[in-house]
């Protein structure tokens, strides 16, 4: 199969992931191959350049959320569902496919995913950002001065780097959903908050995203904690008055904002995991259906064969 996903030019863990756990599940893609393999991501939404080309292949999805858009998705034939990620994309669709959870929880049924759950702890705790929130802060020094972890979203040293890293830690505070649900994979207790995706990714993606995984796992009110990134500047009064409350002036004060980030950081004090219970049916569930993908494609993997 060939496997589809964004792709950031700086990277980006959660989507890289799927460039390393699949090959390992399903074999290499082969670029002959007419299937193609949608697994980790916010992806389906009408209108994403990653499907432009791929209009009479068949495309098996495997757990990938959908984006929120103000258009209804397109299906046709071409499109094979297994399960989405959560009951807010299975909803898009009418609730006509089933829902497991979020595709990294594959990274379970890796024959070393033990050596990975065992990785003894050399953190407190670990901080993963968002990676559009990477240019705003020196985050190493950041993390430093609070005595914390720092963790790169952007796996500059490789996915498998960053996995164990995670695993490594007593807990995780996490901007990227993605640190979040790994370490909840890793059964590593993890803690959201809030900083630039309001603005970098929009608050109604975000919180799609974020919703869709977590009802998923049956988690629910859960405590985030937010950092007000863009804060008003003194003319910010005398601009709404003049522009009829229609302008904001809402600027970066990096100063400000990282005192108030390293204060709410340090003040973390919930963390949250899914039950151990809800991770096994995951696991059942996910694994049937990558046995269920194997068996069909070694028998024929020409072969149209849908489990709706």
């Amino acid at each position: 199969m060939n496997y589809v996903y964004y792709k950031d030019p700086k990277g980006n863990f959660g989507d890289d992931l799927n460039g390393w756990l699949w090959p390992k599940l399903f074999g290499m893609g082969k670029e002959k191959d007419p299937d193609v393999f949608l697994g980790i991501g916010s992806i389906l939404f009408d209108g994403s350049p990653l499907f432009r080309d791929l209009a009479a292949r068949r495309k098996i999805v495997f757990g990938t959320g959908v984006r929120p858009v103000h258009r209804i998705f397109p299906l046709d034939g071409s499109w094979d569902i297994r399960f989405l990620r959560g009951p807010l994309s299975a909803y898009a669709f009418n609730n006509q496919f089933p829902y497991i959870a979020d595709a990294a929880y594959a990274i379970r049924l890796l024959p070393d995913f033990n050596r990975f759950l065992h990785m003894p702890k050399k953190y407190k705790v670990s901080v993963i950002p968002y990676f559009k929130s990477v240019p705003f802060f020196d985050w190493e020094s950041l993390c430093s001065r609070l005595g914390f972890n720092y963790i790169s979203p952007r796996s500059e040293k490789g996915v498998e780097h960053t996995l164990a890293e995670i695993a490594a830690s007593q807990y995780v505070i996490a901007e990227a959903m993605h640190g979040a649900i790994l370490a909840d994979a890793l059964r590593v207790p993890w803690h959201r908050f809030l900083l630039s995706t309001p603005h970098t990714e929009g608050s109604g993606v975000s919180e799609f995203k974020w919703m869709d995984w977590l009802a998923a796992v049956n988690l629910y009110n859960i405590n985030a904690t937010t950092v007000k990134l863009y804060r008003k500047s003194f003319l910010h009064e005398k601009i709404k008055s003049l522009s009829c409350n229609r302008i904001s002036a809402e600027f970066l004060v990096p100063g400000m904002v990282k005192s108030e980030l390293m204060k709410m950081l340090q003040g973390v004090t919930e963390f949250y995991l899914s039950e151990d219970e809800m991770v096994r049916r995951i696991d059942s569930k996910i694994f049937g259906q990558a046995d269920l993908l194997r068996r069909e494609r070694s028998m024929d993997t020409s072969l149209f064969i849908t489990t709706r």
